[in-house]
């Protein structure tokens, strides 16, 4: 028994090539849609990094000027330390520093919102880590902030009730774990400085210029 392949219409010549160009039509119409691809994820990319940027600034001019303002605390701390410890014979000296708007929260919300979504994936692993360390770095020196300020409100009330012994001993008590606080705040300032220099982030004080008191930090 004999099978007969069917002929095509024109020959196989032209077969191959009509097969040819539609292939060619696939690959062609698949790189297009690859290209367009790459070109929206770029585009992603480029918002989403301007946003982290952005953000660093921002977070790079808060901790210029707390790294300024936690040494006048620190400064003052000492002050106080020195007063109590003599007895408390004078008034005790003013600590304008404890008040909360002399030090800035970090924040990170534009990096969280981020790493929920797919755009991360797409730059470049050794800027994915940059990104990641630094961040990792403000999270961590935000929570010292907190521990700083809670440990400066608790000074600032045993400061009027100094008047004797006890109470100069219960504030110096409370200024200990303060320094040793604001201690850890001014210890990360190499670690900040290389990873914010390693994304060559500038400092932008724009959204806050208004704010910044006339203190040791301006």
């Amino acid at each position: 028994m004999h099978f007969h392949l069917p002929k095509p219409l024109h020959g196989w010549r032209e077969f191959a090539g009509e097969v040819g160009i539609i292939v060619v039509g696939v690959l062609i119409a698949l790189a297009a849609e690859q290209v367009v691809d790459e070109w929206r994820w770029d585009q992603k990319v480029a918002v989403v990094r301007k946003s982290l940027m952005g953000e660093l600034g921002n977070d790079r001019a808060r901790w210029e000027i707390n790294t300024v303002s936690e040494r006048c605390i620190d400064h003052d701390i000492g002050l106080l330390q020195d007063w109590a410890a003599k007895g408390g014979k004078s008034a005790p000296p003013s600590v304008p520093n404890f008040e909360k708007d002399d030090i800035y929260w970090m924040h990170w919300a534009d990096w969280t919102l981020a790493t929920g979504g797919e755009t991360l994936d797409h730059f470049p692993i050794d800027q994915q880590l940059a990104f990641a360390s630094l961040y990792d770095g403000i999270a961590h020196r935000q929570v010292d902030i907190e521990k700083g300020q809670d440990l400066a409100e608790r000074a600032a009330t045993l400061i009027p009730l100094a008047t004797d012994a006890q109470g100069r001993r219960e504030l110096l008590i409370a200024l200990g774990p303060l320094r040793a606080e604001l201690g850890s705040l001014l210890s990360n300032d190499a670690y900040m400085t290389r990873h914010f220099d390693a994304l060559d982030v500038k400092p932008d004080r724009s959204d806050f210029a208004a704010d910044i008191r006339p203190n040791c930090a301006a």
